[in-house]
């Protein structure tokens, strides 16, 4: 058993047998290895494409937000305009039109400040009939709510005119502002809030499935591959290069027949611990697929 050539024939087989186990083994991290990158490399690409349709709806939705703004604005500066005069005024007596109570502070400041430059350019004395002139002037575009305001300053800041028999001058009659909103009107706003509501529904269902993709990730990231790269290079070093090396000079054991001994055990221990460890490795392996 301990004779020199039965321990090398011993020795050599046993690396054999051991590089065909190392050999499957290290196929199988590499593997294992591989398909994680190439499905960890999948769903990244899925994440960064779903943050780019998150990011693409929410503009969307944030620009008809914006337009649904504009309209409740609009409609409301209409109807609060001529109220804002009242020495009582207070933002909570009236509608709200959607609209938050920083917005409608906001929009009220606007209306004041409208007003006050309208003063501006009304400050000469001017009559009804000097008022569109007066606009037309400081260049102040028709069919806007900047025109609307500017003329009712100028119409509240006026001379009156008397015409003949001591009766008012008919260009000097206020004529009641009526604002109707158009059936287009009420369409595009229905069809403004019903996209807001799909784009609403269709980012939340994309936010699930980006938290999905973030935890699947992470499952990924938490995978440890390290003990099986570990268990690879321990038993291909001890088991199969070291013994290789000794088997290169084999002739020093002619000179210290005590160190044949101490291979041969050493053979025999790393023979029996690797495969071991190469069974229970590949066991586990087998016991981890069928829980999944």
């Amino acid at each position: 058993m301990f004779e020199l050539n039965n321990i090398i024939t011993y020795t050599t087989a046993n690396i054999q047998i051991i590089g065909v186990f190392i050999a499957i083994i290290g196929g199988l991290v590499a593997t294992k290895i591989l398909n994680t990158k190439i499905e960890k490399d999948t769903l990244i690409e899925k994440l960064s494409k779903l943050e780019k349709e998150i990011r693409f709806y929410k503009a969307k939705k944030l620009t008809d937000e914006n337009e649904i703004y504009e309209i409740n604005k609009k409609d409301y500066i209409i109807y609060i305009y001529e109220k804002i005069k009242d020495k009582n005024f207070d933002i909570e007596d009236y509608d709200d039109y959607n609209l938050t109570i920083e917005q409608r502070k906001s929009i009220i400041q606007e209306i004041k400040d409208m007003m006050n430059d309208a003063l501006k350019i009304f400050s000469v004395e001017h009559s009804g009939a000097d008022v569109s002139n007066i606009l037309q002037q400081n260049h102040i575009r028709e069919n806007t709510i900047e025109y609307m305001i500017y003329e009712y300053v100028g119409k509240e800041t006026r001379k009156r005119k008397a015409s003949y028999f001591g009766m008012i001058d008919p260009a000097d009659i206020d004529l009641p502002n009526l604002h109707q909103t158009s059936l287009s009107e009420n369409l595009e706003e229905r069809d403004l809030n019903n996209r807001i509501d799909k784009f609403g529904e269709f980012i939340e269902w994309k936010i699930i499935e980006k938290e999905d993709i973030e935890s699947k990730i992470s499952a990924i990231n938490n995978i440890d591959v390290k003990k099986d790269v570990i268990l690879f290079i321990v038993v291909t070093v001890f088991a199969i290069i070291i013994p290789q090396l000794v088997l290169c000079i084999y002739p020093i054991f002619i000179n210290f027949k005590f160190l044949k001994y101490i291979f041969a055990i050493y053979s025999i221990l790393v023979f029996i611990i690797s495969m071991i460890l190469m069974l229970w490795y590949m066991l586990n392996l087998l016991f981890s697929i069928s829980k999944k």
